[in-house]
């Protein structure tokens, strides 16, 4: 449980793009081999979105060798393998390659649909705000729709996926709906201090 808990300030901070301060973070100890590639998971995000490739890709390796090192049905195997394929999306989709972030956003979001039912959740977001946010750049707006739609229905009302949601609707020339949906939004995000632009920071 405690390695469960180590990196999550780190997550938080991804959650909301603080990369600065992502990096600003020591990592745990290598040997607390949970901890030690989840946080390596939050580092190469922050790379990635600041273009640091090379250290994106030493983050990628290190979450990619302890999760080859954790055997199935472990504790936080699931987690784990989602990092594998969330990274691998961020790095490709935030180099342009969206076809290979979405199939990796795909392969993460079916592993994280596999893993048994825990409340929190074993992953700390749910990936298809990555999917959705990745299908919107490459223009594949019916798709993204769908994305957020499951989403919501399994995190209702949750604010990253109605802001994906209209704006997927938008897209499409559906204003009606995605006026609706921005209600819907303003309803959930009333006093956040956080201003979206995307599903995923």
């Amino acid at each position: 449980m405690l390695q469960e808990m180590l990196p999550y300030h780190a997550l938080t901070l991804t959650t909301f793009g603080k990369w600065d301060k992502v990096l600003a973070e020591p990592l745990p100890p290598e040997d607390i081999r949970f901890s030690y590639g989840m946080a390596s998971y939050a580092t190469g995000v922050a790379h990635a979105a600041k273009g640091e490739w090379a250290e994106a890709q030493a983050a990628l390796d290190a979450v990619t060798t302890i999760d080859a090192a954790t055997p199935d049905g472990a504790e936080g195997k699931t987690s784990l393998s989602v990092a594998v394929h969330a990274l691998s999306g961020e790095i490709a989709t935030r180099r342009g390659d969206l076809d290979a972030g979405i199939d990796h956003f795909r392969d993460a979001a079916k592993i994280e649909d596999a893993g048994l039912y825990f409340e929190p959740p074993k992953w700390y977001h749910p990936i298809r705000h990555s999917l959705g946010a990745a299908l919107l750049k490459a223009g594949r707006h019916a798709e993204a729709e769908k994305v957020y739609q499951e989403d919501l229905r399994r995190f209702p009302e949750n604010g990253w996926s109605l802001f994906g949601l209209a704006q997927a609707l938008r897209a499409q020339g559906k204003d009606t709906e995605a006026a609706a949906v921005d209600a819907r939004f303003r309803r959930a995000w009333p006093d956040a201090d956080v201003t979206l632009t995307a599903s995923r920071f």
